[in-house]
């Protein structure tokens, strides 16, 4: 098969410097259509990329944080009504575990400028440089204000990794265990964890930066932002940014969340999965600022499209979510479709990636007759 658009936005990526490597896996009926990879992984040491390299995944993490929180309610070991008081005596009495799972606790991240935004700041920065616990981060975090009334407002933030602090106390055991457990050990997700597994297959990230003289790419040997690069275990598992990966590790995550099996077997139930992937904004669905066209709403942890009118036109009903380096997922149920890209640089020119390459990717699947 001729991927013409895809192949050429992808070595365009390259050649325009917003990349230093990447590696794409497309599945239908999962099975493989389309795994590239483009670029080097140490552009200084002319170290290619290979199709096995672990990605730090950053945001990509949360729908996998979501899916551990599902699991447990469909256990009635949660509920989606639950104060999250319960578990953290100082976090404002209204937010439930379903405020924290469509981003309208209230809670925001250290790059907003109000006094909690600098407070969770410091709860981030403990992680960094103390390597202190996910409790402990959680409780630091419970004592920040909310920045809106729980339930009126989407906020991106800092929700998703205090869910995985109410996973330790419900099932007492850490969060990293729990997926690897129930998540990753079942799907055979063998790379995926809160650290890189095999330092060989680390991605270097790149800083990237315009100039005046064309886009500049320059190797970050100490990035560490919000985690360590190592192959050590942090005391912190972040469920809103933590995770390593690869693109066949995480091309499986993609392919359950289809239709919530494995091997056949409802795994996740179905109510629960199209919970996630559907809109959860609804009236408010006007503050859900964190997207490239207003087709799209928010559903638990995924952006959820709900029209296909604006470029770049996928299918109605597709989902995924985003990394800080500029990885991207994609779902389409209809179509039995998945798309993961990951990428290596800082910031990410995540909105390129998700409408220029989206547009190329659904323009092939047309072209091929994949899809309709």
């Amino acid at each position: 098969m001729n991927w013409n658009n895809t192949q050429i936005k992808l070595k365009e990526f390259i050649n325009n410097n917003l990349f230093n490597g990447l590696v794409i896996k497309i599945t239908k009926d999962n099975e493989d259509i389309y795994f590239e990879n483009f670029g080097y992984s140490d552009k200084e040491n002319e170290i290619k990329i290979q199709k096995d390299n672990i990605f730090a995944l950053y945001s990509m993490t949360k729908p996998i944080t979501v899916v551990a929180c599902l699991l447990l309610i469909q256990r009635n070991q949660l509920s989606l009504e639950e104060p999250i008081k319960k578990f953290y005596s100082d976090f404002n009495e209204k937010i439930k575990i379903k405020h924290l799972l469509n981003m309208t606790s209230g809670l925001t991240y250290f790059w907003n400028n109000s006094d909690s935004g600098k407070e969770i700041k410091n709860a981030f920065d403990l992680v960094e440089n103390e390597n202190i616990t996910l409790q402990k981060f959680c409780e630091k975090v419970s004592k920040s204000k909310v920045i809106s009334e729980p339930g009126t407002e989407w906020y991106y933030g800092v929700s998703l990794d205090i869910i995985g602090g109410i996973i330790e106390k419900v099932t007492n055991q850490p969060f990293n265990e729990f997926l690897e457990e129930n998540i990753f050990s079942v799907l055979e997700m063998k790379d995926t964890t809160f650290y890189v597994k095999d330092l060989n297959r680390k991605t270097k990230v790149y800083d990237f930066k315009k100039t005046i003289d064309g886009n500049k790419l320059t190797a970050n040997d100490n990035f560490h932002f919000l985690m360590p690069f190592t192959n050590n275990q942090p005391l912190a598992p972040l469920g809103g940014s933590g995770l390593f990966s690869t693109a066949s590790d995480y091309a499986k995550f993609l392919n359950f969340l289809i239709d919530g099996k494995i091997n056949g077997i409802q795994f996740l139930e179905k109510e629960l999965l199209d919970l996630m992937r559907s809109d959860q904004l609804k009236e408010i669905k006007d503050s859900f600022r964190w997207t490239f066209n207003k087709d799209y709403s928010y559903g638990y942890g995924v952006r959820v499209r709900l029209k296909n009118d604006l470029h770049p036109l996928t299918e109605i009903g597709e989902f995924g979510w985003d990394g800080a380096l500029g990885s991207a997922g994609l779902v389409d149920p209809k179509n039995n479709i998945t798309m993961t890209f990951l990428s290596s640089s800082y910031p990410g020119n995540n909105k390129i990636v998700q409408t220029e390459l989206f547009d190329a990717v659904y323009k092939d699947l047309r072209e091929l007759n994949i899809i309709k």
